[in-house]
């Protein structure tokens, strides 16, 4: 009974802390939800969309949807109830099931951290990657845009052109939006889930620019050529930045990542080496105060390294 509840306390902090890092992770998102939703009013909303939101928050749990948003941004075919149920067989039913076959305390908290850590990881890269490639994409889909815009076309007749004639994933995203308004959906509306979604700061300037220009008017053509100038020049400054704190990001990883590594790799090595940090008293307060530190260090790494544009 005592080695079922130290792994199933240990499954517990495991799924907490990646938790608590992917909320880390997100925050940057959530600040720009917040500058989002006091730029595109509600009033921008028809009732009749403003019903089907009610109802859909209603039916659909938030954090369930943002799950979903995280899964549908990394590429990944899978809904979000999929992938909880994968998250929790992975890291708490396989090293229970373990443990009840007689493998050691250590070995079944390793595949609890494994388990726990894994596909939260995989969504997170995947979605990083994915990101950064939209990032880099949207100089030229505004230049597309601009130019549909000159021909005469609408914007969402541009946003159709940009998504037949780019590549993933800012072909996918913009086609989302052209098709949310086809179907219906206000544009302020589908291009305040588009940010929401991405989180990307010059997505949200080009969006901004598009509703404040359908509420006053003006040319929306000449708006995006010289936001365009200026998203290449962020983005050449983001480069710059980026490289200059390539040294301390990759200590701060390493620093991070190092210990952990090695006692998950010991954990399936030689099980009976760690024993000792959850079986007895001074080692479960070791391992404690070298998970309190890991974190800070990581922590204050991260604020160093971490320059705000």
């Amino acid at each position: 009974m005592l080695r079922l509840l130290v792994v199933v306390v240990c499954g517990v902090a495991a799924f907490f802390l990646f938790y608590l890092l992917a909320m880390v992770q997100s925050k940057p998102r959530l600040e720009m939800e917040k500058r989002v939703g006091q730029l595109f009013d509600s009033n921008l909303e028809t009732p009749t969309s403003r019903r089907s939101k009610g109802s859909k928050e209603k039916t659909h749990p938030r954090r369930l949807e943002q799950i979903a948003e995280e899964l549908y941004v990394a590429g990944v075919a899978l809904r979000a109830e999929e992938f909880i149920t994968i998250w929790v067989v992975l890291g708490a039913v396989i090293p229970t099931f373990a443990l009840f076959l007689g493998a050691p305390v250590s070995l079944c908290i390793g595949l609890a951290i494994v388990g726990a850590s894994a596909p939260i990881g995989f969504v997170t890269l995947k979605r990083n990657k994915k990101l950064a490639l939209l990032d880099k994409q949207l100089p030229d889909a505004m230049t597309v845009i601009c130019n549909a815009l000159r021909a005469g076309q609408s914007f969402q007749t541009a946003m159709k052109n940009v998504a037949e004639e780019m590549e993933e994933p800012v072909s996918r995203e913009f086609m989302r939006v052209y098709r949310e308004t086809q179907f219906g959906m206000p544009l302020e509306t589908s291009l305040t889930r588009l940010v929401k979604r991405t989180g990307n700061p010059d997505l949200d300037l080009m969006c901004s620019a598009v509703v404040i220009q359908r509420q006053i008017g003006g040319n929306l053509a000449v708006i995006l050529e010289n936001i365009s100038g200026t998203i290449n020049q962020r983005i050449q400054l983001r480069g710059e930045v980026k490289t200059i704190t390539s040294a301390g990001r990759l200590s701060g990883y390493i620093i991070w990542a190092l210990p952990i590594l090695i006692i998950v790799l010991l954990m399936f090595v030689n099980p009976s080496y760690v024993d000792m940090f959850f079986t007895t008293r001074s080692g479960r307060i070791m391992l404690l105060v070298s998970a309190v530190l890991e974190i800070i260090g990581f922590t204050i790494v991260r604020k160093i390294v971490n320059i705000k544009m």
